[in-house]
């Protein structure tokens, strides 16, 4: 996990990382060069469904489970509104997902007390958090540009939680939010956003045609929403009293420990491409 201070992680740990992470990267980076738009919406369909299963299994040892059932249908409505309609069919999916999750919760989940809106609440969580934010890959995917796009902001933050992680482990001393992450620095924060930002210039050199000061703009912002996005898995795994939201990959967990800081960073950088 990004900028951490706490004692060196085993070897073994690493090692474990390296051998399911490149493999990963190479697959993924394959599929994005040789997938249409179309093929890559529906890679963010099965990662998006992968997700939600977890995030699933994560409460059904809590007091407000939510059914995979629910957050699958919301999948299956907000993909497609985003495939055949972009933007604004993601819009109209969204508000539809959400009228069917509270249609769904005020008949099967009767409340006496505000406590009882906890299971509406991390199921609108789930909704927004992963469904929603994951479809954004998809509306980049569909520009001009696309590919470009996709390759920098799965770069600027996967090399930012990099820097993050090894600057806070050497410099690392303030922590960030003790209650939710206690190994997480602010020295290490920084680190990632300079990091990130760096790799926002190279991109830009590289092969995005932005100028460098909007790509380090980009770079910086993209990369601090997405270690937002990775306090928000911190603490939904905090409160479900699980180490990790899953196990399919070795080394990482599940996919939404190794996609936790790209969930937000996608809408954030897509927004933000309007205003830069």
């Amino acid at each position: 996990m990004p900028f951490m201070s706490a004692s060196p992680a085993l070897p073994s740990d690493l090692l474990a990382r390296v051998k399911t992470g490149v493999p990963l990267a190479g697959a993924l980076i394959l599929l994005l060069i040789y997938l249409p738009p179309f093929g890559i919406g529906l890679l963010v369909v099965a990662i998006a469904l992968l997700g939600v299963w977890e995030y699933s299994g994560m409460l059904s040892g809590t007091s407000s489970p939510v059914p995979f059932a629910a957050l699958a249908t919301a999948v299956v409505l907000m993909s497609a509104g985003t495939l055949f309609a972009g933007m604004n069919g993601l819009t109209a999916a969204l508000f539809a997902s959400l009228l069917l999750w509270i249609g769904w919760s005020l008949l099967s989940q009767p409340v006496k007390s505000l406590e009882g809106l906890a299971g509406f609440g991390v199921g609108a969580l789930g909704l927004l958090w992963i469904v929603w934010s994951l479809q954004h890959f998809t509306l980049i995917a569909s520009r001009p540009s696309g590919i470009p796009e996709l390759f920098f902001v799965l770069l600027v933050v996967s090399f930012s939680d990099i820097f993050a992680y090894f600057g806070g482990k050497q410099f690392g001393r303030i922590p960030l939010a003790p209650t939710v992450s206690p190994k997480k620095t602010w020295e290490g924060s920084g680190c990632g956003l300079a990091g990130a930002g760096l790799v926002g210039l190279l991109c830009a050199g590289a092969f995005m045609s932005i100028a460098w000061h909007e790509a380090l703009i980009l770079g910086i912002l993209t990369a601090a929403v997405g270690q937002v996005g990775d306090l928000v898995e911190s603490k939904m795994k905090r409160l479900c009293a699980v180490k990790d939201s899953g196990s399919l990959l070795p080394g990482h967990g599940g996919i939404l420990d190794r996609a936790d800081g790209h969930l937000l960073a996608a809408p954030a950088f897509y927004y933000l491409t309007f205003w830069l």
